[in-house]
């Protein structure tokens, strides 16, 4: 896969955007990492996971879906089967991501490729921008309201402490197909190993 990061601009309108984060907003409470801990440290920000019974906003949410599987097959070669629980997040004054990467060594966070949709215009916050440590050095897209940017899961990246105003954004996790094999145990013998 290629490690880049890609911006795509204008998935949404502002109205639309703004629709979301109204709706997500009053369901947040304080973010956690890993397995649910709470970790003031790494993490201070505030969150909520959509539903299917998000019906009032699906339809946007599945705009966003649709740019995020495309781009993903067209700029990263890579079908997105999966799409994992969605989450709005949303940063004030002083709340923060630090470097973290979103794939991990378990069911729960294998995830391949990653997607930020930002929803709050560049002129409501500042601050708060989402950082990439590349192979190239750091990299800050310039996005704004409306824009997805799409990443690999396994690439380190943060939200940098937000110093006024609010950050709002979804971030989508996919996944590859899930090979289900047959049966599991391999018979290593029937294959002429571990004689």
């Amino acid at each position: 896969m290629l490690m880049r990061v890609i911006e795509v601009p204008n998935v949404l309108t502002s109205k639309e955007c703004e629709k979301i984060s109204n709706y997500c907003s009053s369901k947040c409470k304080a973010s956690t990492v890993g397995e649910g801990h709470l970790d003031v440290n790494v993490r201070n920000s505030r969150n909520c996971f959509l539903t299917p019974q998000d019906k009032s906003i699906s339809d946007l949410i599945n705009k966003v879906i649709k740019a995020f599987v495309q781009v993903s097959a067209e700029a990263f070669d890579f079908p997105i089967a999966i799409i994992d629980e969605i989450q709005y997040a949303e940063y004030i004054e002083g709340m923060f991501y630090d470097y973290h990467i979103d794939a991990g060594d378990t069911p729960q966070y294998d995830r391949d490729l990653s997607a930020s949709f930002i929803l709050s215009s560049s002129k409501d916050y500042t601050g708060g921008d989402l950082t990439f440590d590349t192979i190239a050095g750091i990299q800050t897209p310039e996005c704004d309201k409306g824009d997805l940017v799409i990443f690999p899961s396994t690439l380190s990246h943060k939200v940098d402490k937000v110093l006024s105003g609010k950050r709002s954004s979804l971030v989508i996790w996919g996944r590859r197909p899930q090979l289900q094999p047959q049966n599991s145990k391999i018979n290593l013998q029937k294959k002429g190993f571990g004689k």
